[in-house]
């Protein structure tokens, strides 16, 4: 993949993270731990792919590390371990410079660090909040992974005497807290608000901008503006999203907002759309989630084309000064190995990972967390629930609050396989007790 596409692929999100980087404070749309990675490495876009590319292949031996560690037979493992690995979305993505790969190794490593014990201490617990809030700075909805993570230590020190199980549940929440809290107040600085991320309110707004009908409510001037001229079915699109469009097309309605007021606005909009269209809003929700666990991919009317996530047999340019960020930060030229893009694409047509696979570890890990069977006894219970609760907050979130893209449900398999695999493995094997 490496040589496929070199020195790495850009995109919007990129083109803000590489600024961001140079600045390294806190900007309003990204939080900083990505952008404080890039500032670490050498600026060299082929240097950064090539350490995205061993973080991805990290992720794959930690999990498979920590499921042999906690009884899950070695074939099991490997089958879990290898979606990360081997699916080619996963490694496509790879090559972007985007948050993805750091994500999902901190949240498997925050994982690992809380079940590496059967019953952890402050040490592992704080180590686990000091990642898990890494995570959330990486990107923001991560900041959901702290519930899970909480459940499962409590359920993991359930049996002894509270004394005993405080001083653990006490340094995860306070080694999650400090991180996050502490650039809250450097947001604030700022920004002039407590947060992580200052434009939730703009990508709610993305969120309901297809379904929403100012007619059927009444909203106030401020908002008005903000109301689609256009009936659902005939509205634009921006990558074939009507969701990127209403967030950054030229034309959207948000532009008319003053820049100081945007997000606040978009989002007051969007939660009384959310408010008085409660059932379009679960229809594009539930739909939305679903979507995670299709049998193949392919993209919907009005969703993020796919093809951005796909092997190209040229070289994708998606910003106009692509080619000048390139020579920026390495000073490379954009290139391409044709038969090594071609194979790829070919290989792509079948090498993901389908969605019942990933819905396999939704049910079964929620079966085993709750003792059906076997599971009554086996001691993998909160790790089941561990890596499929995770799985369901983190894209949950997501399209909660944002559109939904093939590039957000990569997240579920890392985490779901895990979860089958720890979930069949305690499900099926008689307890050894």
């Amino acid at each position: 993949m490496a040589l496929a596409y070199r020195p790495a692929l850009l995109i919007d999100d990129s083109q803000g993270f590489l600024a961001n980087a140079e600045d390294l404070r806190p900007d309003e749309v990204r939080p900083i731990g990505y952008a404080a990675l890039l500032r670490l490495l050498p600026d060299d876009l082929a240097v950064v792919a090539a350490v995205q590319h061993a973080m991805g292949l990290a992720v794959g031996l930690l999990l498979y590390a920590l499921l042999l560690r906690l009884g899950v037979r070695r074939w099991l493992a490997a089958l879990a371990a290898a979606p990360v690995l081997l699916d080619a979305y996963q490694l496509h993505l790879e090559q972007f410079v985007l948050t993805e790969t750091l994500f999902e190794l901190l949240l498997v490593a925050g994982c690992a660090a809380l079940l590496w014990r059967r019953r952890p201490g402050a040490a592992l617990a704080a180590l686990a909040g000091v990642l898990l809030a890494a995570s959330a700075l990486t990107r923001a909805n991560g900041i959901v992974v702290i519930a899970p993570a909480l459940a499962t230590l409590v359920a993991l020190r359930w049996r002894e005497p509270w004394r005993a199980a405080l001083p653990a549940v006490a340094a995860l929440l306070v080694a999650f807290a400090l991180p996050v809290g502490a650039y809250a107040v450097w947001f604030h600085s700022l920004h002039g608000t407590y947060a992580i991320s200052g434009e939730g309110g703009r990508f709610l707004y993305g969120r309901v901008a297809p379904f929403v009908d100012c007619s059927k409510f009444d909203v106030p001037a401020r908002e008005a503006r903000l109301c689609p001229s256009l009936p659902p079915d005939r509205r634009p699109t921006l990558a074939g999203s009507v969701s990127e469009h209403y967030m950054w097309g030229g034309d959207s309605p948000i532009w008319d907002v003053h820049p100081d007021d945007r997000a606040r606005v978009a989002g007051s909009f969007a939660r009384r759309a959310i408010r008085h269209q409660p059932l379009d809003y679960a229809r594009a929700v539930s739909r939305d989630f679903l979507r995670g666990f299709a049998p193949t991919r392919r993209t919907r009317r009005g969703e993020l084309w796919i093809s951005r996530w796909q092997f190209s047999l040229e070289y994708p340019v998606y910003l106009e000064n692509t080619h000048a960020l390139l020579r920026r930060h390495g000073g490379h030229r954009a290139r391409v190995d044709r038969d090594l893009a071609r194979s790829l694409r070919t290989y792509q047509r079948f090498g993901f990972t389908p969605g019942p696979v990933l819905a396999l570890g939704v049910v079964a890990g929620l079966l085993a967390a709750a003792g059906w069977g076997r599971a009554r006894r086996s001691k993998l219970r909160a790790a089941s629930f561990l890596f499929a609760a995770m799985g369901i907050a983190v894209f949950g979130s997501t399209v909660l609050a944002n559109q939904f893209s093939w590039r957000y449900q990569l997240t579920l398999i890392v985490l779901l396989p895990a979860a089958a695999a720890l979930a069949l493995t305690a499900l099926l094997r008689p307890p050894r007790e």
